[in-house]
């Protein structure tokens, strides 16, 4: 009978402390999922150059969880274009790209993903040649299309890139 007895009050003890650890482990699951959250929160953050035009429905770079997105890029400098040549067009742009860049403190070398935009692929050897002096190994991924044509009449090159900001430390 002592023993009944035993079992009913380790019974009533443990009835008594489940709910007390179910609560426990839930507001522990909890705070593991509120913290996941904000490390995963979203959180842009727009970067304009001195010289970014306010005529565009678009931003010059967005900085987003540590990648730099900038947008598409031509070879302009004070509105005009920057010679009738790709290799031309192609250093201004990446001189325009790395302007955007480094608004977001990032550099050139810090690009992982480029896409280039020829209106003609006949441009691809002297893009390719001009492109690997103007970058550094290891080269970023790329994407080269051709396009039948770009915002500004004579551009024959636009080059979006995605970075990766350095972290400091």
């Amino acid at each position: 009978m002592a023993s009944i007895y035993k079992l009913n009050k380790l019974f009533d003890m443990i009835k008594k402390v489940i709910p007390i650890i179910i609560v426990t482990l839930l507001l522990t699951a909890l705070s593991y999922t509120v913290a996941f959250s904000q490390e995963r929160a979203i959180v842009q953050k727009e970067i304009r150059t001195a010289t970014a035009s306010d005529r565009m429905p678009f931003s010059q770079g967005i900085e987003v969880n540590g990648f730099v997105f900038v947008s598409g890029t031509l070879g302009l400098s004070n509105g005009v274009l920057v010679g009738n040549d790709v290799v031309s067009q192609l250093e201004q742009t990446v001189k325009n790209i790395s302007d955007v860049l480094k608004e977001a403190g990032c550099t050139i070398n810090d690009v992982v993903k480029a896409t280039v935009f020829l209106t003609d692929m006949k441009d691809y050897t002297a893009m390719n040649e001009a492109y690997m002096k103007l970058f550094r190994p290891p080269y970023p991924t790329r994407t080269c299309v051709e396009v039948s044509a770009l915002p500004v009449e004579g551009a024959l090159i636009e080059v979006e890139v995605i970075a990766v900001k350095p972290k400091t430390d």
